[in-house]
């Protein structure tokens, strides 16, 4: 799926590939933070304990506490189990998903046997669900005396689709705002306190379509790449035409990254980054439909613009005459001019619902369509009273109107 969108001076920004983050099937069970349940630890009552644990067995308890370890801000806990020649790059990971502000860690061994073992950490930065998005790692564990240490970290064999990912090798430095944290790599280290004020800027407004969307944010998360990074986060997402994108992280929110040496000022990154978390108030923690992407770019566009108007950007430059709203997708492959003309659809297509409907019920629509599942028929009339055909021709009159201009 092609997901891009334009800004007044040309900057192209998209939100990464829609997708559903399936964890592997443990092949024993998982662990979590402190406080949860563990069930293969409980003992039934009167039942006399068999000795000591086998040895996968052992090293599932370690990497159980381990993990609690990090939940709670115990960062000798963490690296207790680790062996010195790796305490740099645990102690660089514990840093760096502290200061993102982790909520959930949870270790899954998925296959392998000791002493290498294939692992998969799933994570949450937010409230979590149990769709949680996870990365894979091979860890090998060493035996020293009567227990086990992780001896070496090595790159899985069946990665994630979401790795790398920006925060796995430990090395950002991370800054926080009033509303946002964002991570940069070390080269872009001096650029994180001028985004961040953009970025809490844009989160007043990006906050405002987020109640409206039934989908308030507690914090939004912001990762500046490199031409490096750009290249391979997030299994490579970012593209030579764009400047941003929204990833998404199953059912437990979203992740933004920008590419800061494609925008050219001030005004633009306040644009890209608006327009990026719209997509995480309006989208985030669900997967709408390929087909109502005019939908999803357009509300975002809308978001991204505010408070300016569609006639007072970009947009209306490539703005076609349109014979329908809900147009199809863009197909692989458009053209710079075509991409162009799509999200200035979107934009202008979502204006003509707030403009005819008012700003509250245009976004209860989107809610409705891209947070629920309802069809368009169903939004359309629970919202507007009147049937989407209606509806459609209506904004179409206008949009062909403006596009005359």
């Amino acid at each position: 799926m092609l997901d891009v969108t334009v800004t007044h001076d040309g900057v192209r920004r998209i939100c990464g590939a829609i997708l559903a983050v399936v964890l592997g099937v443990s092949a024993v069970s998982a662990f979590s933070g402190p406080g949860e349940d563990d069930p293969d630890q409980v003992i039934a009552a009167g039942a006399v304990a068999a000795g000591p644990p086998a040895p996968l067995e052992q090293v599932r308890q370690i990497l159980h506490k381990q993990a609690a370890a990090l939940g709670r801000g115990d960062r000798a806990g963490w690296l207790a189990p680790v062996a010195p020649a790796l305490h740099g790059r645990y102690l660089g990971l514990y840093r760096t998903l502290r200061a993102l502000r982790v909520t959930t860690v949870e270790y899954r061994i998925t296959g392998g046997r000791l002493p290498a073992l294939a692992v998969e950490l799933a994570y949450c930065f937010t409230a979590c669900t149990n769709d949680r998005p996870s990365i894979a790692q091979t860890l090998t564990f060493e035996r020293s005396g009567t227990a086990y240490r992780l001896i070496k970290l090595t790159k899985p064999q069946r990665p994630t689709k979401l790795q790398p990912t920006p925060w796995e090798s430990g090395d950002l430095v991370v800054a926080q705002g009033r509303r946002v944290t964002v991570a940069a790599p070390k080269v872009l280290a001096g650029r994180l306190a001028e985004v961040v004020r953009i970025a809490d800027e844009a989160a007043t407004i990006d906050d405002r379509y987020a109640a409206l969307a039934g989908n308030r944010q507690a914090r939004y998360r912001i990762f500046l790449a490199s031409e490096k990074q750009w290249r391979i986060w997030y299994g490579g997402k970012g593209t030579d035409w764009a400047a941003g994108y929204m990833q998404p992280l199953a059912g437990a929110g979203a992740d933004v990254v920008i590419h800061l040496n494609r925008i050219r000022n001030r005004a633009a990154l306040r644009e890209v980054i608006q327009h990026e978390l719209g997509h995480v108030a309006t989208i985030g923690g669900v997967q709408p439909g390929v087909h109502d992407m005019w939908l999803v770019e357009g509300v975002a566009e809308y978001i991204g613009m505010r408070p300016r108007a569609a006639g007072q950007t970009y947009n209306l430059s490539v703005l076609r005459r349109p014979t329908r709203l809900a147009v199809p997708p863009l197909r692989d492959g458009a053209g710079k001019a075509e991409v162009a003309a799509f999200y200035a659809h979107g934009h202008f297509a979502v204006e003509c619902l707030v403009t005819k409907f008012g700003e509250a019920r245009a976004m209860e629509f989107v809610r409705l369509r891209l947070r629920l599942g309802n069809t368009l028929e169903v939004a359309a009339r629970s919202v507007f009273g009147r049937s989407f055909a209606s509806v459609e021709q209506t904004c179409v009159d206008r949009l062909r109107q403006q596009a005359g201009q």
